[in-house]
């Protein structure tokens, strides 16, 4: 409680002497705006004002009474973000990172140690992603190349009224360029490391003079992966282990590699002076291959023995051969090499039934993913004072990877997985004012949508010795191999109004209220493996009579209560009370019927107060802000659950629950300096996590720090613009960040800490006088560290720890011309 005090302190002097100084300085702004919103200041060192629209209307950002990063398209470009969890370096209390191994290509996302790192369809992100106002249901398939973007706005904080469900966390908005018909293009090539190519492109055309509008964005990237597959049996010829490698080549290929292309098309119809329609259609066709993964720690007091390392009788029960242990060994001295061979025992029928193969079943490694959408915008200026939007829009993702959790060739834990989405979106907003003292926006909000979920997997674990393993080995005698195909049905309802009252020239009241109801449908497949399924058909060999179905329904009232206070030009402080939440549901991954197990919505409460500020003539801005969030019905997911598996601790599990209530606090900090040709940037925040209860079920112990939550973050930037001949220029920058360490399992085992990392990037830019083309060079991870993006702790399973390491020193020469 001592540093939450202090904390609480440290924010009051700091707001206290911000509004102080504004008295001194200047009388209260009129209209209820800042004039800074509405003319350009005259000094030309002045940082360049960014608009954002995060309570549904045009604001300047320091105008915003919410914590919020803004990052516009020249600032993407200057810290070479290509990529959506890339931008998050600079964003305070923000964790972006790619997913990878058993969790698929797409992303984990929290806010303030708020989020969701479950891919599931049926797990709500805690969240809320949006591209031009359309909501992404789900993270597979999220790391989005920010290709031709005109910003990107990380609203901080519980974001239930503004945003809607499952953005408790905050909300990330990311807003393309709009076709304007300016008859420009540009085009971007680059070459780097590992056989780097990325080439972009843009072309904004008219078609019908100051009527309709086409832009037309593609971009391709690829590059070789960074982490070796490495056939053990050849690199180790004394070990005993086949080998399949070919001419003493000991390298199989290799992980973490890039190769991703997409476009987009967008078409603007003016169709009067008081209705414009925009239509854009947008694809991706990903083909990058398995994520990186190295193994980090084999556990020999593990639960269960993996293939070979019971005894010869065992082993013999199991119908395997050629016995290898499951050690450390397997840990590669070179981080950036794995000895995975992609490779599982599967089941065959015998005249006893299903027993399991002494030959390898084995999937090559892979990561696809096909996305594609396309949405309609319409806004009706419907009076001076009211206007109506619509936002219709559909999508389709169909991503398909396979894993190694071994990470070894002992074929222990092998999988394949697809999963296949559709949704429909609809939201409607009337927005207006009454008068000088009130802007509202009112609406409603539609989501309907089918995700199924598909997996091959092979858990060969060989049961301890008090554990035989039988001819028909299911969850309660493993191992086993099964197929699953489970479609989940969701649909969401909501509306919600938001208003702004000007109560007098400098104060205003920002609140709202949304209603939202969910419903969940799903349908539980367990199908017998491919090679029982001629014998033995489809039915389930572990649960006869198959899994039971499942349905959850809920509702939900969001709330949103917010004071703005601006002292003059330079100054506004804010307070706010707001509240989210993430949807509940049912076990979408039962292994079998008793972990068929709801769990509630989990809930967030803020209360918030913060600063925007401009200081020297509107060259250096500081933002401030601190929060104090009660946290109630935390859903964490259990890789143990005795309690859902007959006492079997040992049992694979991937049971979420309510683990509990915390309380979380913290500060943060945003500051941007620009004096002549040189700008600068910085940013810090400083969290704590504290449980008031949590779940006996769920094995979290009252002193667990959270699951994915970074107490520690900060990062500098830096950059001079300096003038040569003919005016062209040369501009060096370097972007210095830190993040600290982190649990990735909620009881925050030893083995599921993630350690924190320093990364350095840089980039130097030359352009020409006529500012049409530029040369650049661009670095990123410069002193070539070696960090993991995440860990997973499999020890109370599999027996393992693996991780996913981040790419190493990466160069890349940029060209880039634009056509006017």
């Amino acid at each position: 409680m001592l540093q939450s005090k202090s904390i609480r302190l440290t924010v009051g002097m700091l707001l206290a002497a911000a509004s102080a100084t504004a008295m001194a300085q200047q009388a209260p702004a009129t209209n209820g705006q800042s004039q800074a919103s509405q003319t350009q200041p005259a000094n030309g060192d002045a940082l360049q004002e960014v608009t954002v629209t995060a309570q549904m209307r045009k604001q300047n950002v320091q105008d915003t009474p919410i914590a919020i990063t803004a990052v516009n398209a020249a600032m993407l470009d200057q810290r070479n973000e290509t990529e959506l969890s890339d931008v998050t370096a600079q964003a305070p209390g923000v964790t972006l990172l790619p997913t990878g191994g058993a969790f698929g290509p797409g992303m984990s996302a929290s806010i303030r140690g708020v989020g969701q790192a479950d891919f599931d369809p049926a797990m709500s992100p805690g969240v809320g992603l949006y591209i031009d106002d359309v909501y992404y249901s789900n993270l597979t398939g999220a790391d989005f190349d920010l290709v031709d973007l005109d910003r990107v706005e990380i609203l901080r904080g519980p974001q239930g009224t503004l945003a809607g469900m499952n953005s408790e966390g905050g909300a990330i908005k990311l807003y393309s360029q709009k076709p304007t018909g300016s008859d420009t293009g540009s085009i971007t090539a680059g070459y780097g490391s590992r056989s780097l190519v990325d080439l972009r492109g843009m072309a904004d055309v008219s078609l019908i003079q100051d009527t309709l509008f086409m832009r037309v964005s593609v971009v391709s990237r690829k590059q070789d992966g960074y982490v070796q597959l490495i056939d053990y049996g050849c690199s180790h010829p004394g070990s005993g282990v086949a080998t399949n490698a070919a001419g003493g080549n000991c390298v199989n290929g290799s992980e973490g590699a890039t190769d991703y292309s997409g476009g987009r098309v967008a078409l603007r119809w003016l169709a009067s002076d008081n209705l414009e329609f925009n239509l854009t259609a947008d694809g991706t066709s990903d083909n990058s291959g398995s994520a990186a993964v190295t193994l980090l720690k084999v556990n020999s007091n593990n639960l269960y023995n993996i293939p070979g390392i019971g005894s010869a009788s065992q082993i013999a029960a199991a119908t395997r051969t050629s016995p290898l242990n499951y050690t450390n060994a397997f840990v590669p001295s070179n981080p950036y090499q794995s000895y995975a061979n992609f490779c599982g025992y599967g089941m065959t029928v015998g005249a006893n039934g299903p027993t399991f193969s002494s030959s390898q079943e084995c999937f090559a490694p892979a990561s696809t993913s096909k996305v594609w959408g396309t949405n309609l915008t319409a806004d009706w200026q419907i009076s001076p004072d009211m206007a109506l939007k619509s936002i219709t829009a559909f999508r389709e993702m169909n991503s398909y990877w396979t894993n190694d959790d071994d990470t070894s060739p002992t074929s222990a834990s092998l999988g394949a997985s697809q999963m296949r989405n559709h949704t429909l979106t609809q939201e409607l907003r009337l927005s207006g004012k009454s008068g000088s003292w009130l802007d509202y926006t009112v609406g409603g909000f539609m989501l309907d949508q089918t995700t199924t979920y598909w997996s091959h997997q092979l858990l060969d674990y060989v049961p301890t010795a008090s554990t035989p393993v039988t001819a028909t080995s299911g969850p309660t005698g493993l191992p086993f191999e099964f197929v699953q195909d489970d479609p989940v049905f969701e649909k969401i309802y909501a509306a919600f109004a938001n208003g702004t009252w000007h109560i007098t020239d400098a104060l205003d009241f920002n609140g709202g209220v949304r209603y939202t109801h969910q419903q969940l449908a799903y349908t539980y497949v367990r199908e017998n493996p491919p090679a029982v399924q001629d014998t033995l058909g489809f039915d389930s060999i572990f649960y006869p009579g198959g899994l039971p179905s499942a349905t959850y329904e809920g509702s939900k009232v969001d709330w949103r209560a917010n004071l703005d206070y601006r002292w003059n030009d330079n100054i506004m402080t804010y307070a706010s009370a707001s509240t989210g939440f993430k949807g509940g549901g049912v076990n979408p991954r039962p292994f079998e019927a008793s972990q068929v197990e709801s769990f509630a919505p989990e809930t967030l409460t803020s209360y918030e107060m913060g600063a925007k500020t401009d200081w020297l003539d509107h060259s250096l801005r500081l933002d401030l802000a601190s929060f104090y969030e009660k946290y109630k019905n935390m859903q964490v997911t259990l890789l143990s659950c005795p309690a859902f598996s007959g006492g079997n601790a040992g049992e694979p599990c991937a049971a979420p629950v309510n683990g509990g209530d915390a309380n979380i606090y913290g500060v943060e900090a945003e500051a941007s300096y620009h004096l002549g040709g040189f700008t600068a940037d910085a940013s810090f925040s400083k969290q704590h996590f504290e449980y008031t209860t949590v779940n006996v079920l769920a094995g979290i112990p009252l002193s667990a720090q959270g699951q994915d939550f970074q107490p520690l973050k900060w990062s500098v930037g830096a950059q001079y613009e300096q003038p040569l001949w003919a005016n062209a220029t040369i501009t060096p920058r370097l972007d210095w960040s830190y993040a600290a360490g982190f649990y990735t399992n909620a009881n925050n085992d030893a083995n599921s800490f993630n350690a924190g990392h320093q990364e350095l990037n840089g980039r130097i830019t030359y352009k020409n006088g006529t500012g049409n083309w530029e040369l650049s060079l661009i670095a990123t991870n410069l002193t070539n560290k070696l960090w993991y993006t995440s860990v997973f702790d499999l020890t109370s399973t599999e027996g393992q720890v693996y991780g996913l390491p981040a790419p190493p020193r990466t160069f890349e020469l940029q060209f880039k011309k634009d056509f006017k």
